[in-house]
């Protein structure tokens, strides 16, 4: 008798542990959103129900929206929504309400901008990382760029900045990636001293991702160069095509 007490007990916890759904999750990456064909593509951890996504702009207000109706797509099936916006508006946050096909519901807020800083690049000399003369008023000009959006956008999200160093292909390889990361700490270390409290994250790309295609051993000025990239801090660097072929070793300035 106690043992058929005991299967069944043990019956109704396997019962109960099969009647608690795994939990829903959605996912996606920079590599399929298209911020300017306004299409952002993701994954359901359960088949596919529906979703609603609004887009939110800089200073906070509604840009649009977009809904979507699936088939009951397999869990892990890319898909897509899509959401309309005026013409020249950037996108700071997409917040988006999927339902599963059983009912399940979850919602997610993404953040997908970033802004990258325009600017003249400053001109290192010959396998050196430190400042000539002159070539700090370079880095006024950019600095000056980088606070001027983060007056515009800090409100709505805390900030880093992104700085990616490069090279030409002069040199010995593993040479050059170290080379652009002193490059890369310099001038993060001018817009600390000058004032930039935000956090700073610093890497080195070397010749990997060059601007301009050369052979090896080729002196091309515009290949030393460096990124400066806003973005919200506490997501993936927003770097994508080509320099997710590098495995780059980003430092946070201290």
């Amino acid at each position: 008798m106690r043992c058929a007490v005991v299967a069944v007990w043990i019956a109704v916890r396997v019962a109960v542990a099969q009647a608690v759904p795994a939990p829903f999750r959605v996912s996606y990456d920079l590599e399929h959103l298209d911020l300017d064909g306004h299409v952002l593509q993701f994954r359901m951890s359960r088949p596919a129900g529906t979703a609603e996504l609004v887009a939110i702009g800089e200073d906070g207000s509604k840009l649009g929206s977009g809904t979507a109706t699936y088939r009951h797509e397999a869990p892990g099936t890319w898909l897509s929504i899509g959401w309309t916006q005026p013409d020249g508006a950037r996108v700071m946050t997409l917040a988006l309400r999927v339902v599963s096909a059983d009912g399940q519901v979850t919602t997610v807020e993404l953040i997908p901008w970033s802004v990258t800083i325009e600017h003249d690049d400053v001109s290192f000399a010959t396998d050196r990382a430190t400042l000539d003369a002159g070539e700090d008023t370079k880095l006024e000009a950019s600095l000056a760029k980088i606070t001027e959006v983060a007056k515009r956008s800090a409100r709505f999200v805390k900030l880093q900045l992104y700085v990616a160093g490069h090279t030409d292909t002069v040199g010995a390889s593993a040479q050059n990636r170290k080379l652009s990361l002193d490059r890369a700490r310099t001038i993060a270390l001018y817009f600390r001293s000058h004032g930039l409290a935000m956090p700073i994250a610093f890497a080195g790309f070397g010749e990997d991702v060059l601007k301009v295609k050369t052979r090896d051993e080729v002196d091309e000025r515009a290949n030393r160069r460096a990124d400066y990239v806003l973005a919200p801090l506490g997501a993936p660097p927003p770097f994508k095509g080509p320099y997710l072929r590098v495995h780059a070793d980003w430092k946070q300035l201290r």
